[in-house]
């Protein structure tokens, strides 16, 4: 009886065993929502783990926001050194660049100038835009950690500016800030409507990075290629499969198509910000994520690829990558057609493309065509059709490429990198430091992928944050750095020798500045700048306890004047009484200088 109860203790065990094996054994599942370029790298990398993984893509296709180019110029391993390496894992083979077409060249009414072209040609535009890459430099030059960008009172101001105003203050020359404008609108939006602090972030990133390195090949096929070599590797990608709700629980998510629902243990969320808002969240997203749902920018912008049977314009300039124009063509992209002939690539950008809104596809491909028709008579004769994608309008995009507006990083700084319960993000909106290209949205897919392994290894994510630097009198100054740069730059007069004493006293309400009440995203007048009334507001405090300190030793120094004899007492008294008097102006004078460097 006994060895019989043992025996069925040991079945019992040996099955609870064997069961806890299976379960642990069962492979974990995870649904991406979006086919583009993120979604799929998250969904590639999770599968490579052992997860069942399934895509959901609204549209008939993946792809997302790729390139409508047949064939895009891709940066070197330096520039962009995760691309490279799916490119090398799926063996596609990029084509070395021309040497010629390493740098951005112009068409300035309708006459193609190089770099060098414009240097003998053009000398004052030369020079201008010289003199604008020089200072934009000095300003990215002051970013220490592209990542932490507004690490200091100094650098916070920079978000309250727009870009366009940064600009009118340098003076450049009709044609040379035409080209720049159309140089900002191609990369990121209307000037007036990018956060300076972003524009210098960004330039940071790229800081000290040729221009060749940065066109180093073409990839044959553009970006559709690497798609297609994603979604081969893929088990189950579902397209026309618009996300309408994701609903979390304790030990689960599920995600509804329609009346469909699909449930899984994590879920990465890898769709544009405008798409995102029309998700119904359960539990909702909490208010600043709901503010960056409704306030981050977007960059606008038309692609328009113009085909035709032979190229009509300089030969040269077949081949070459960028061509900035100082007319509303925007940018231009020349290539050669797959099938014979040639194609011209044009961004309508920034305003330039909400002002075309009111257009159809065709009537706005009339107007491109007139456009260059007048700088090349034969284009017309030429022409066979077109391409079009109309990012800003497509419902389920709402704009081209994140391009932060004034004050939306103080705001909505790497707010997408910490996971909500069961949920990740991923995108080209996510990544700190190449949002708005290929290398940004294949590392976000990484990045989505690791967290939600992380998570369900039943470890707590929270993103690396980096405390806020004490904000001296000026920016930190490199050797090579001018000094008074941010003075000159935000308007009046340099005077570091005033400033020169408030680094060495102590600043205890230095850090104030970068948790001020946040300011509005609306593009912001320069003057408005926030933190600096932080700081005043915080002076009183220190002013206080500057005058308590002498308060606190008047007693002492009275108690030995009561002691002397009564006549001495009155010559005693006098230095007594002006002691504190000398002491409180020597005081005062950092607490000044304090609140003068945090308006700085």
């Amino acid at each position: 009886m006994r060895f019989a109860l043992l025996r069925g203790c040991a079945l019992l065990v040996i099955g609870l065993v064997s069961f806890n094996a299976l379960a642990s054994d069962k492979p974990r599942t995870a649904i991406v929502v979006g086919g583009g370029l993120a979604g799929l790298t998250a969904a590639y990398e999770l599968q490579a783990k052992g997860w069942q993984v399934t895509v959901l893509e609204a549209k008939g296709s993946t792809g997302g926001r790729s390139g409508l180019a047949t064939s895009e110029w891709i940066g070197s391993n330096k520039v962009q050194p995760l691309l490279n390496q799916y490119l090398n894992t799926f063996k596609l083979t990029s084509v070395a660049a021309p040497e010629f077409v390493r740098t951005p060249s112009y068409l300035i009414d309708g006459v193609h100038f190089s770099a060098a072209d414009l240097a003998v040609k053009q000398p004052a535009t030369a020079e201008a835009l010289k003199r604008y890459e020089e200072t934009l430099d000095n300003l990215a030059r002051s970013i220490d950690d592209p990542e932490n960008p507004a690490a200091n009172s100094t650098l916070f101001a920079l978000d309250q500016i727009n870009v366009s105003n940064w600009l009118d203050r340098q003076n450049l020359p009709e044609t040379a800030r035409q080209l720049i404008n159309q140089q900002i609108r191609t990369r990121y939006d209307e000037p007036s409507r990018l956060s300076l602090l972003y524009f210098a972030q960004q330039t940071r990133v790229y800081r000290g990075v040729d221009d060749r390195d940065r066109r180093a090949a073409r990839l044959p096929g553009g970006s559709a290629v690497l798609t297609e070599a994603f979604t081969r590797q893929l088990k189950s990608i579902k397209t026309q499969s618009p996300v309408s709700a994701i609903i979390q629980d304790k030990d689960s998510v599920t995600v509804k198509v329609g009346s469909v629902g699909y449930s899984a243990d994590y879920v990465v969320l890898a769709v544009p910000l405008r798409a995102l808002a029309k998700i119904q969240m359960t539990p909702a997203l909490g208010d600043k994520y709901l503010g960056a749902l409704r306030s981050t920018n977007y960059g606008w912008r038309d692609q328009i690829m113009l085909k035709f049977k032979t190229p009509v314009w300089d030969s040269k300039a077949r081949l070459s990558g960028e061509i900035f124009s100082n007319t509303g063509l925007g940018m231009l992209w020349i290539e050669p057609a797959l099938k014979g002939g040639a194609n011209v690539v044009i961004n309508l950008s920034g305003d330039n493309a909400r002002i075309m809104q009111a257009f159809g596809d065709k009537q706005l491909v009339d107007q491109v065509l007139i456009r260059l028709h007048a700088f090349y008579p034969q284009a017309r004769g030429a022409y066979t059709g077109y391409e079009i994608r109309r990012y800003s309008v497509d419902p389920g995009m709402g704009g081209s490429y994140l391009a932060y507006g004034p004050g939306q990083i103080s705001k909505f700084w790497r707010v997408w990198e910490k996971p909500v319960q069961r949920v990740a993000f991923a995108g080209e909106h996510t990544d700190t430091l190449y949002p708005g290209t290929l290398e940004g949205a294949l590392r976000s897919g990484q990045r989505a992928a690791s967290q939600v392994q992380d998570l369900a290894a039943g470890k707590s994510f929270e993103p690396k944050v980096i405390p806020p630097a004490p904000a001296p009198a000026v920016a930190p100054a490199k050797k090579d750095e001018q000094p008074g740069f941010f003075s000159r730059m935000f308007g009046g007069e340099d005077k570091p020798a005033e400033k020169a004493p408030a680094p060495a006293a102590p600043a205890p309400v230095a850090p104030a500045p970068v948790v001020a009440p946040e300011p509005a995203p609306a593009p912001v007048v320069p003057a408005k700048v926030e933190p600096a009334k932080d700081a005043v507001k915080k002076e009183p405090a220190s002013k206080e306890a500057t005058h308590k300190a002498p308060a606190h030793k008047e007693p002492a120094k009275k108690e030995p004047a009561k002691k002397e004899p009564a006549k001495k007492e009155p010559a005693k008294k006098e230095p007594a009484n002006k002691a504190p008097a000398k002491t409180e102006p020597a005081k005062k004078a950092p607490v000044k200088d304090k609140a003068e460097a945090a308006g700085a």
